[in-house]
């Protein structure tokens, strides 16, 4: 399989701007995850990439597996973790569908800004097998939402690198969100929650958060012509220095179904 073809290898070279610029989420968002679990609940953040989401749970109070195929994303998510979360916040090679974890091994399972990456049927087999019995499962993603004239700039400029991604063979994966039909027989009780999340950006940010993606152009001219244009209108839209990336954070919420 060419790189072109091999979705674990689009973050690669990603791992510092990712780290930096991708966006948090927000506290509502990690209370609700926790809410109900048992004290100092044992969590695998499936798809961690560089650790935003899993230090945001282990500060919750929460014992987390980072589970990240990526060594380049895994090492800066090791490189970044505060030494006073060491003890409950762990990273290790896995999958989605082969996270390498045991039968009934957390009661909680987060993907924040992955599940659209994963082979959906197995990967809920093997959630259903590392939860214990009515664990939870919480699915997780920062979507942009146009509410601006820089958020419609910001948007043409995604679609043009999706498009050049397209002609370079690079697979797109699916919209984010998720069918809640999708998640039964082996999830119940499935309910989406939103909140406002967006994103404050200097200039160096927005870049940066643009050169994050995986569909974004390494190299070459439309490199230039995408980071100019948001340049361009980061100059018309900012104030006092910053240009705001308007999103909303949106939580899928499951229990596994025994």
């Amino acid at each position: 399989m060419s790189d072109a073809a091999d979705p674990l290898t689009y973050f690669s070279g990603l791992a510092d701007d990712y780290a930096a610029h991708r966006p948090s989420y927000p506290a509502e968002a990690i209370a609700a995850i926790l809410e109900g679990l048992p004290k100092a609940p044992r969590v695998a953040d499936v798809g961690c990439g560089t650790g935003i989401a899993s230090t945001l749970l282990a500060e919750a109070g929460a014992a987390v597996t980072g589970i990240e195929p990526n060594e380049e994303m895994r090492r800066r998510a090791v490189d970044r973790r505060p030494p006073r979360l060491a003890p409950r916040l762990e990273y290790r090679f896995g999958t989605a569908e082969q996270t390498g974890l045991p039968d009934a091994a957390v009661d909680a399972i987060v993907c924040a800004q992955s599940f659209h990456w994963f082979d959906v049927e197995p990967a809920l087999r093997e959630f259903r097998r590392i939860l214990r019995p009515g664990g939870r499962l919480a699915l997780m993603w920062n979507i942009r939402v146009s509410k601006s004239e820089f958020d419609r700039i910001y948007a043409e400029t995604v679609v043009q690198a999706q498009e050049d991604a397209k002609r370079r063979g690079r697979l797109l994966r699916r919209d984010y969100g998720v069918d809640l039909s999708e998640l039964g027989p082996l999830f119940r009780g499935a309910r989406r929650l939103t909140w406002p999340n967006p994103q404050v950006c200097t200039l160096s940010a927005l870049l940066g958060k643009a050169r994050s993606a995986s569909y974004f152009p390494r190299e070459g001219p439309l490199v230039d012509e995408l980071l100019g244009r948001l340049t361009e209108a980061f100059h018309a839209h900012q104030r006092d220095g910053v240009v705001t990336v308007n999103q909303e954070c949106s939580l899928t919420l499951a229990e596994r179904a025994d």
